[in-house]
């Protein structure tokens, strides 16, 4: 119930930007927003390079593999990639997900991360809570009210404007300072944290309020692990999905809008083809093995299928996606790039769900190989 009202309420938090009535949509291996553009309302982009050193005047959506975003942006940024600087200005909230994430500028309300390794620089501000998931963080700007998170290691020297609650991954860990807190330092608030380990304070450090340190229960350290790498694998497999369907639309697009069309068109046939492809491909390929001279030929269809039932789920996002445009934003309608955002984020959130996810993401797993073995065969 606890991830379901999670993943619901992630939903929503998506779906807000597409209040506004303008939109920008860009894709392509390399993006870039010189410093004299001005995009009116939000930008939705992919692709594998994106800078953004002009004006965004809604939100940015983004998902690549470098992304950084040196200019001002007046709504949210919600982004995910394998490395992600943001320098400029954000006027509303940021969202970020990815592997290395660098924060030396100014952000208005709240920030939420996933990421392996985030720096916060000594110019950077945050100027309402920061929640923080991931393996290192290390804090040298400021937060104007709270710090939340949970961490492998974390080391705070900046400033942090109310309380710290953080919690430590109750692995094994080289590092005997799970928090270190620096002598340039300034804690307005309490520190309470949960370790195996003591935190490392300087003698510098102001802290105003208590410091309170709480020994993990093995089951909740255990279900709390859990739920973060819960909640990062369902992000990985998002953004990978996008990077995915990325390329899928780049260089096939025709062949994309001809499968999903036909998926569409041939809902029952495409559910039957899927089931048959699922159960008898294996049985195939172990025939091709015992045969000796036929191994090439297994491994080759083993390979194909195991890709097809990869793509499978992508194809029936772009088709949600499609959807979505046509019923909601039909002078959208046309962009393969925003129905493929858009549909891959919430057809992964729903099979994410508990109970209903699993039997969700099957059917359209069938619906999407079966299309693929139609759409091989005409």
């Amino acid at each position: 119930m606890k991830k379901t009202t999670l993943l619901l309420a992630c939903l929503a938090v998506l779906f807000l930007p597409l209040a506004a009535s303008a939109y920008s949509v860009k894709n392509g291996d390399s993006i870039y927003v010189s410093k004299d553009q001005v995009i009116e309302g939000n930008l939705y982009a992919a692709g594998a390079n994106l800078t953004i050193d002009g004006r965004v005047t809604g939100d940015i959506i983004c998902a690549g593999q470098a992304i950084n975003i040196n200019g001002q942006v007046d709504g949210d940024i919600i982004c995910g990639g394998q490395s992600i600087n943001v320098s400029g200005q954000v006027g509303g909230s940021l969202r970020l997900a990815g592997n290395a994430i660098n924060l030396s500028g100014q952000v208005a309300r709240n920030a939420m991360i996933f990421g392996n390794s985030f720096t916060t620089s000594a110019s950077s501000t945050i100027g309402w809570d920061l929640t923080a998931y991931g393996n290192n963080f290390n804090l040298q700007g400021s937060i104007g009210r709270d710090l939340y998170g949970q961490l492998g290691q974390a080391a705070i020297a900046g400033q942090i404007g109310k309380n710290v609650r953080l919690k430590f991954s109750n692995q094994t860990n080289q590092k005997a300072n799970p928090l270190i807190i620096a002598n340039t330092a300034k804690i307005n608030g309490d520190v309470i944290y949960t370790a195996n380990q003591e935190a490392q304070i300087a003698s510098g450090a102001v802290i105003k309020g208590q410091t309170t340190r709480n020994l993990p229960k093995i089951a909740s350290a255990k279900s709390d692990f859990t739920d973060l790498a819960w909640w990062w694998g369902k992000l990985i497999g998002i953004f990978s999905a996008l990077v995915i369907g990325l390329v899928l639309i780049s260089f096939w697009r025709e062949q994309i809008l001809k499968i999903t069309d036909l998926m569409l068109n041939r809902v029952g046939a495409s559910l039957g083809w899927g089931i048959l492809a699922l159960l008898l491909t294996p049985i195939i390929a172990i025939i091709l093995l015992i045969t000796i001279i036929g191994i090439p030929l297994s491994l080759i269809l083993l390979m194909l299928w195991l890709i097809a039932l990869y793509l499978s789920k992508i194809l029936v996002g772009i088709l949600i996606g499609r959807s979505l445009l046509n019923n909601f934003l039909p002078k959208q309608k046309d962009s393969l790039t925003l129905a493929m955002i858009l549909g891959i984020i919430v057809s992964y959130l729903i099979f994410a769900l508990p109970i209903i996810g699993w039997p969700v993401s099957l059917l359209a797993m069938l619906w999407g190989l079966g299309g693929i073995f139609i759409s091989a065969r005409l």
